[in-house]
Order: structure tokens, then sequence, then C-alpha cells
């Protein structure tokens, strides 16, 4: 009978493993569970495209080779804008408080005494925050002219559950929300398991020293808020 102790052993083996011989039933599942991509950025674009407002973040890692470094800005659908960009300007980040209102913008200089009056093409000759809920040039055009998306996990962000896609922007489509940008924005874009909209978008950018990556994030809150916009002391 010595020639079954083998199989049986074997079998028993298999039975007490934690992955056991056909693979971890857990992860299997999981894995099955993940929406396809393209499935999950075509509801994105849909549920960011007719947005009247949204708030967002940009922050950098590793000094990439692009005019806006980092910034809070609170949008309208119109144009209209407030929140403070900082902007590499001939080797120097400055910042700056703006408000954008209609065909004018009122920012803050290096003093910081008060707000300063002019054209709003001063501000979106280096940055044009209009950009992102417009369908043509923003978010939801990003979200359909992704290439090769791959959702890859479930995560937290901003306390919501959210699917992790992989996915590569091509540069011109890219540009409007990343200025300075010079090669397409390959990263991964992060979508709410609920109601479809863009939470956050991570790409790797090269670096100004033109040594490695650097990376930009830029993280969507405050979805449809009443805003109302007016420059202050």
């Amino acid at each position: 009978m010595s020639w079954i102790r083998g199989p049986i052993a074997a079998l028993l083996a298999c039975l007490v493993a934690l992955t056991g011989c056909s693979g971890d039933p857990e992860r299997k599942k999981n894995e099955t569970a993940l929406p396809p991509g393209e499935q999950t950025l075509q509801q994105a674009a849909a549920a960011m495209r007719d947005l009247k407002s949204v708030a967002f973040t940009i922050t950098t890692e590793g000094r990439p080779d692009i005019a806006v470094r980092g910034g809070e800005v609170k949008l309208l659908r119109s144009g209209d804008a407030q929140g403070r960009l900082q902007i590499q300007q001939a080797g120097l980040t400055v910042e700056t408080d703006f408000v954008l209102v209609g065909d004018t913008v009122y920012y803050k200089g290096l003093t910081g005494a008060g707000y300063q009056k002019a054209p709003r093409s001063q501000i979106i000759a280096l940055y044009d925050p209009s950009a992102v809920l417009d369908p043509q040039r923003g978010l939801a055009k990003l979200l359909t002219a992704a290439r090769s998306p791959r959702t890859e996990a479930r995560e937290r962000v901003g306390g919501k559950d959210a699917y992790k896609v992989k996915v590569t922007v091509p540069e011109e489509t890219a540009a409007p929300l990343v200025p300075g940008l010079g090669a397409d924005l390959t990263g991964h874009v992060w979508v709410s398991a609920a109601d479809h909209r863009l939470l956050k978008v991570r790409g790797t950018v090269p670096v100004s020293s033109g040594d490695g990556d650097g990376a930009v994030t830029i993280t969507f809150t405050e979805f449809d808020a009443a805003y109302t916009f007016k420059p202050s002391a």
C-alpha cells in the first residue's frame, strides 16, 4: 500500500495549504469582481461631463518639468475660479492667490498686499483652470482618450471606494490639464465605485534635469458645490 501514501500525502498537503492547489479562491474572486477598464472610464467620462463645479488640488514630486508645481482651485463650469497656484517661471516657483471672474483675474503679487487686477488672458497664458470641466479639453476628454485602460485594484481615496485603473493619456489630451507636459502621461486614475466620478489622477512626468521622472497628482472633491467667487482684501 505504499504506492497510495504518496498521492494521499500530496492531496492532504494541498488541502491544508493556505493557497490550495487550485489557487486562492478569495484572490480570484476579487480579480474577477473588478470591472473592465474601458467600461470604468466610459462611466467616469459620463459622470464628469455635466459637472457644474469641482474643487481640485495639484501636487508634484521630484521637480517635474511642468509649469504648475502645486495648487488648490475651486472651479465653476463657466470658467470662473478661485484658488492658489505655485507656478514655475524662469527657474523660480512663484505662489499667487487668484480670483478669476469673467474677463478679469484678480491676483496677489509677491508682496501679498491686496489684489491686483489684470485681463483674464494673463493667467490663462500660464494655466487655464477652465479646461478642467470643458468637455472638449478636460476630464471627460482625458478619460475617453486614455489608451489601454486596465483596472488593477479597488482602493480607498478620500474615504471613498474607488477603482484604480492604469492608463496612458496622449500628450495632446493631457497638456491642457498639465501645462508644459512634453510626453504622454502614463499612470493611474481612480474612479468612484459608487457614482463613477473621477477622484484622482496620478502620472509620471520627466524632471527638469532630464534625469529620471517626477510625478503629478490631481485630486478632485466637492462635486457640484454652489460656489460664489469675489476678490477680498
